[in-house]
């Protein structure tokens, strides 16, 4: 599912911020907004616009463009803000009917999600150096460009049997909170690329045969067809020999895939001061589902292949959204650095979501 980067939403709460005379403080679900005062009132719908997306050049949003159209985490005399709110008037008219809250309206004003280029889509994925030019990046998004440019093996995207990796924000779902009887495990966020290695059978064709099986390496949104030791995806695949781990860990399973956070000397600066590409492994996944975190980590330990550094295996979850960001912020298990945050599971009730430190946020982002 696509991540709704602006949405209908109802202002919950409004708070007053201290020496502070025109704007105050917006609540929506487990968001605080800095708005103008006055603007909305409590049970006011408004378009709230998450982090991490890009704003279109309107006439409406030029007042963004020294921060180039991007939401980022701020903060003003202590105050945290995340995101941006936009009266329901910038919006289209439906004649006659209404917007409902949680309505996506992403797509129709044209807000793109923020991301890093990690995957250098052409040159990882095709083979041919005429394909390098910055225009073939927008058109292998259409299939039938792909169908007709790229031979069938590298016209393959990101595997359609696995989840690309993504957590749900607290934010967003900060009803999870009153769930007290719940005991989560929780893991460090550990900021680098997220990689999915996975190994897929291929079933015999006639009964003399044997299975063949498929390995892929992935970057977050697509697999890289072309070995590039430049890439930490493949640094990792090839120093854990992953290949074979994979091979060993498929059984009769029509797939088995690993998925994890790759850290190298020139991934997101290099804030674990690594010397070579490493990888901390997150999710271990069969076809019946995901393996618990506990359990992966010892299957993977024979490997050599560590999991994100665990915090607390019995977590029971803080009153607020912002108790939870308060005691996500703190130092690294990997290195004197700041935590990214971290990743909360609970396998039983097939629950996860994650919480960022907003003063990482701010530091970093």
């Amino acid at each position: 599912m696509a991540r709704k980067l602006a949405s209908i939403k109802i202002i919950s709460e409004l708070h007053p911020i201290p020496e502070r005379d025109r704007i105050e403080l917006a609540i929506v679900d487990g968001w605080q907004i800095i708005v103008r005062k006055d603007e909305y009132q409590v049970g006011d719908k408004t378009i709230f616009v998450e982090i991490d997306s890009i704003l279109p050049e309107k006439p409406e949003f030029e007042f963004l463009r020294s921060k180039k159209f991007r939401i980022k985490t701020m903060k003003m005399r202590g105050t945290l803000s995340q995101g941006i709110c936009f009266p329901l008037s910038i919006l289209p008219d439906l004649k006659g009917e209404k917007y409902e809250v949680e309505d996506d309206v992403t797509d129709i004003l044209g807000i793109k999600k923020f991301e890093i280029d990690e995957d250098n889509i052409i040159t990882n994925e095709s083979k041919s150096k005429k394909f390098n030019h910055p225009i073939f990046k927008f058109l292998f998004k259409f299939s039938i460009i792909r169908k007709l440019l790229l031979s069938k093996k590298e016209n393959k995207g990101f595997p359609n049997f696995i989840s690309k990796t993504d957590e749900i924000r607290i934010q967003n779902m900060p009803f999870i909170l009153l769930n007290k009887d719940i005991k989560f495990v929780e893991r460090e966020k550990i900021d680098g690329q997220s990689g999915t290695f996975f190994l897929r059978r291929i079933p015999k064709k006639f009964f003399w045969q044997k299975d063949s099986f498929d390995f892929g390496v992935c970057s977050r949104n697509l697999r890289l067809w072309k070995e590039d030791l430049s890439k930490s995806y493949w640094k990792v695949a090839i120093k854990y020999n992953i290949k074979s781990v994979l091979e060993d860990l498929i059984g009769n399973n029509e797939f088995v895939a690993i998925q994890g956070e790759c850290v190298d000397t020139n991934v997101q600066d290099n804030k674990y001061k690594v010397t070579e590409a490493d990888l901390y492994a997150f999710n271990l996944i069969y076809p019946s589902g995901k393996v618990s975190c506990l359990q992966g980590e010892e299957i993977l330990k024979k490997y050599g292949i560590k999991w994100c550094p665990l915090v607390n295996d019995e977590f029971v979850l803080p009153d607020t959204v912002n108790e939870l960001l308060d005691y996500v912020t703190g130092k690294s298990k990997l290195y004197d650095t700041l935590r990214e945050g971290s990743v909360f599971r609970c396998y039983e009730k097939n629950l996860s979501f994650k919480a960022v430190s907003p003063d990482f946020l701010i530091q970093y982002d």
